[in-house]
Order: C-alpha cells, then sequence, then structure tokens
C-alpha cells in the first residue's frame, strides 16, 4: 500500500496543479490529505474542490476549522469564497485517521485542534510522547509546515511539509508512506517529498485577489520561507 500523505494546502491552487502533475507519474493507491485545504492563500473554494475530487481521506485542520466555523470575523474573504455548502463540510471533516501498516498501529492527524497549539518535530521529546497514546507506534502529522522525521523512544514521529504554504524550503513537500497491510514484518517505507514549483505565478495569483487579507504576508512566506502573518487577537 502506498499513500501520499498531503497537507497545509493553503488556498494555493498553482502548488496544488504542480503537485497533481507530480502524484500523476507515481504509482500511489490512495491520496489522503490531512488538513488546512483553505485559508491564508488566494484560491481557497479552488483547492477545497480539488482535495474533495482527489482525496480520499481529508482531515480537519484548524484553519479548516476556524474558516468553517467562523471562529474570526475577519475571514469574511474566505467565507463568501468558500459559500455555505463547503463551510458546511469543513466542520465534517474527521480530526484523526487511523490504519495498520506493516504492524505498525499509525496515527494521523493535522496537529492543531487536536492539540492545544503546534507540535514541532524538534520539540521536548516529554512533549511530544502524548501523541503516541495509549498504543500508537508511528504518528504522522502537519500544522507546523516544517518535514522532518524522528525516532523516539515511544515511536516514529513524521511530518509531511506543507504543499502551499512551506516553511524554511519554498518547495510543494509532502510525504509517501507505503508498507503492507498484512504482513507484519515488512519495511514501513517513509518517502519526503520536495518539489519545486512556480512561486512568482503563486504571487501572481495572490495579486489577482485583491479582497485577500494580509497578501503581502501570503507572498512573503511563499517566496521566503519566513512566517509573516502575525496578528494579535483583536486582528484575527
Amino acid at each position: 500500500m502506498r499513500i501520499g500523505l498531503i497537507a497545509d494546502l493553503h488556498g494555493n491552487m498553482t502548488a496544488v496543479s504542480r503537485l497533481e502533475q507530480d502524484i500523476h507519474r507515481r504509482n500511489l493507491d490512495k491520496l489522503w490529505c490531512l488538513g488546512d485545504i483553505v485559508g491564508k492563500g488566494p484560491s481557497s473554494d479552488r483547492t477545497f474542490d480539488w482535495a474533495a475530487a482527489n482525496c480520499d481521506v481529508i482531515l480537519r485542520g484548524n484553519w479548516d476549522e476556524g474558516v468553517g466555523n467562523r471562529h474570526f470575523c475577519n475571514d469574511f474573504f474566505y467565507h463568501e469564497q468558500l459559500g455555505e455548502k463547503r463551510l458546511k463540510r469543513l466542520q465534517e471533516f474527521p480530526l484523526e485517521k487511523h490504519l495498520v501498516l506493516s504492524g505498525k498501529h499509525i496515527r494521523l492527524l493535522h496537529g492543531r485542534p487536536v492539540t492545544k497549539s503546534i507540535p514541532f518535530i524538534h520539540d521536548e521529546a516529554a512533549s511530544l510522547a502524548p501523541l503516541f497514546q495509549p498504543d500508537c507506534q508511528v504518528v504522522g502529522y502537519a500544522d507546523c509546515h516544517r518535514q522532518g522525521l524522528r525516532t523516539l523512544d515511544c515511536g516514529l514521529l513524521f511530518n509531511t511539509g506543507s504543499v502551499g504554504n512551506s516553511l524554511g524550503v519554498t518547495h510543494i513537500q509532502y510525504a509517501i508512506l507505503e508498507g503492507d497491510e498484512e504482513d507484519i514484518t515488512a519495511p514501513l517505507d517513509f518517502t519526503f517529498v520536495n518539489l519545486p514549483y512556480d512561486n512568482q505565478a503563486a504571487v501572481e495569483e495572490v495579486r489577482q485577489q485583491p479582497g485577500l487579507r494580509y497578501p503581502d504576508a501570503f507572498i512573503e512566506e511563499i517566496t521566503k520561507g519566513t512566517y509573516s502573518r502575525h496578528l494579535n487577537n483583536k486582528e484575527k
């Protein structure tokens, strides 16, 4: 079983279109999304529709929940762009997916809203250990937009990276998980994909949506890989 794990599309349809080209050339059995298909970027309606049409599983991320439930009144751009049917579906996506591959119990989640804060792969091991409870050996997540794999005493932890809003490296990032559904002695393989795309075309995509809030911050993130959207509670 080869499962493509994507996350954090964030309304960046330029990146998603390039992703689609790449996954078509790979022999994937399933494509699962670990959340945050909307928000931040200019084309949340298009990335939502693409994920709904192409992903076998979509988990609910913090942006999906926040936008879907209208947590922040200033997100009206996304509310209007998505419309009522999409907003309702955002609230219905599950928070987690569990499976067994190569004899390993694997837990998949976005991060927030299951966790109270963003889990970073380099955090103290003691703060990450609860992610494996009660009986998981592998945990995969997204949320922090930084790819990685770490071995802990309690198991393997990996982050898919972000398709549309990666930090550090301004590429499309996703992961491929490969294992056997029946053979517990089979290997469990992780492939981490870093895929260049046309970042300047993504900038133009932003410029074509003048109603987007904080467009300059998003442009800086997708061109420099640095987090730039620092808001206080009133601005949210």
